[in-house]
This record gives C-alpha cells, structure tokens and sequence, in this order.
C-alpha cells in the first residue's frame, strides 16, 4: 500500500494542501496568501504559515499528518545531466560541481539528491557513464519547512523541486492508460512567469522559462486603468470576464503563444528525434479563455488540459471553472510519489 501524504505547495500568492488516496483525491484547497508572507520562494514570516496552514487543515479535515512539500524554483534546482560512471561517495562529492551555473560560494549551504536514468556501456559491456537526474535545495529552506510544519501539526517528510514532481502524475497516468504519448510537455502558465517542463515518456528532460504570466497581465491592467497595481489584480480576479476582453490583454496573450511557439521549436531543433506533441496546461491563467483559444490556434500541437493527467478525470463530469486542479498540481502530484 502506498504512503498517503498532504501534499503542500507554497507559493507567492496562494498555499496549495491537497491529499489523495489510492489515486483518488480528497482534498483540494487553494488559499490566498495576505501580502508580505512570501517573497521569490522565500518564507518571510514563518509564524504566519504556519498558522495559516494549521487552519486550512483543520477547515478542511485533514487527517495526513506526513506532509510532502513542493519546492518552487526560486529555492532549487533540478536538471537532467550525464556524468562520468564513479563510486556512490565520489558521486555525491562531485553533485555541487554540476550546479555552477546556479549555484557559486555556497555550495555546502545547500543539500543534494540524485536519481539514475540510465547507464552508458562501452563495446566491453563496462558502464562509462550515467544519465543522471539532480536536484538541490537550500538547507535554510529545509529547516524554515520543518519547523514551520511542525508548528502547523504536520511532519515534514519529503521535498522535491516542481518540476520533478509532475512524472508522479505521468507515471500515474501511462500506468492506468495503455494509449498515452511518448513524450509530454506540461506548461505551468502561472504567476511570475511561464514555466514549459519537457518530459521523454515518465523522465524529466528541461525547463524552459518564458517571462510572461499573471504578474505581466496585473501590470498591462493597472496601467490600462490607470490604477494600483493590487488593485488591478483584484479587479481581474473579481471580474475576469470584463478583463478578458480588454485588447492590450490580448497582445499579452499573443506574445505568450508566440513564445510557447519559439520554445517548441527550439526544443525539436535541439532534440531532432523528439515527437513531443501533446502539451498540457495548469496554473491560474489556464482558465483565461481568449489566452487557451490563442495558444490553441498558433500551436500546432495537441492541447490538452492537465486535469486529463489527474487520477479520476472524467471528461463528462470536470467542470474547469469550478475546479482547482489545475492550479494546485503539483501539489497533487507530490502526493503521488
């Protein structure tokens, strides 16, 4: 039987909780954030969480206990990379070297984790090297989450960075589907940025980053109605018909699509073998109705929505504007490890 966790996802405007069981999900919960409680990943007030977090539970009748915890990207890092086939303790000695382009001066600050893919053989049947998944996060961090679960009445048992924990979702999915794609690519259309995740079959491949998101649609708002620009965001949560229609909207909408395009084809002409051509949204703009409908007509790719991927998707019975699956998936999927 397999661990049931809370599934945890704290991001800069909003907290994720989330649990399912036997992959089926029972709690969904998706709460604002007041301001000043989250900055770029980052904890500022850990008092505040953890109350906030201790509540949701208890509203929402939590039992979990064992919390899984969603690590944004502004505090980890995850990549996919080949290294020289050694022994485990040289390995692990050698993990920080592999992050250089992220990380500089403070490399013992953070902690370090690894996944084999494959291995590499020579004509002699000798492993020369390994495909290898790496990720790594601030031990700063790790202890804020710790003791701030506790505080919430939670036990911290596991972290893993965004990106990676959408394959539970894909391993999920290509075990109860016998058709599924070879290749996916999950498109997080989200607050300070859009982040494409490429996957080959259930293993993760890269991230590309486009800076675009709900941060950009608030700013072309507020300077379209000349007001504050928290106003402007509550204005388009509140009446997010109304700003849907708003042509300077629109040419925001345009410029993600093109960019969704550019880093597509980027990728094909990078990976020339590659036949990735079902791309799955989540995040707060998926239910932006012009936004999906130009992405539709300038991708030529097949759009999905990622509640299709969500254990106990039933096409007949989703309706999207009610549902928040789409905006706590990780979440979700972290509960699937």
């Amino acid at each position: 039987m397999s661990k049931v966790y809370t599934g945890i996802q704290i991001g800069n405007y909003s907290v994720k909780l989330t649990q399912v069981t036997d992959d089926k999900i029972d709690k969904i919960s998706v709460t604002p954030l007041p301001e000043n409680l989250v900055k770029d990943g980052r904890i500022l007030s850990i008092d505040a969480i953890s109350e906030l977090i201790k509540g949701i539970v208890k509203d929402n009748q939590i039992k979990c206990k064992n919390a899984a915890v969603v690590l944004s990207s502004d505090v980890s890092f995850a990549r996919r990379t080949t290294m020289p086939y050694m022994p485990i303790e040289q390995l692990k000695i050698n993990l920080p070297y592999e992050f250089h382009d992220y990380i500089q001066n403070e490399k013992e600050s953070y902690n370090y984790d690894y996944a084999v893919i494959g291995k590499f053989e020579n004509e002699k049947s000798e492993v020369e090297s390994l495909d290898l998944l790496i990720a790594a996060a601030r031990n700063d961090i790790l202890d804020e989450y710790t003791g701030m679960l506790k505080k919430a009445g939670l036990k911290f048992k596991l972290a893993i960075p965004e990106p990676l924990t959408y394959r539970n979702l894909l391993r999920t999915y290509q075990k109860n589907n016998e058709n599924h794609p070879d290749e996916y690519c999950i498109v997080d259309l989200g607050h300070a940025a859009t982040r494409m995740h490429m996957f080959n079959g259930t293993i993760y491949d890269t991230t590309r980053v486009i800076e675009y998101g709900g941060a950009a649609l608030d700013a072309l708002i507020a300077d379209y109605m000349d007001v504050d620009i928290h106003l402007a965001s509550n204005y388009k949560i509140s009446n997010m018909y109304d700003v849907q229609s708003l042509d300077v909207c629109h040419d925001l909408y345009n410029r993600i699509a093109v960019e969704l395009l550019r880093a597509l084809n980027f990728y094909h002409y990078n990976n020339p073998e590659s036949t990735l051509n079902d791309i799955y949204f989540c995040g707060g703009l998926v239910k932006i109705k012009p936004l999906m409908e130009i992405i539709q007509s300038t991708l030529d790719a097949n759009i999905h929505n990622v509640a299709e991927l969500i254990p106990g998707y039933d096409a007949e019975k989703y309706d999207s504007e009610k549902s928040e699956a789409e905006i706590a998936t990780a979440a979700i999927a972290i509960t699937l490890q």
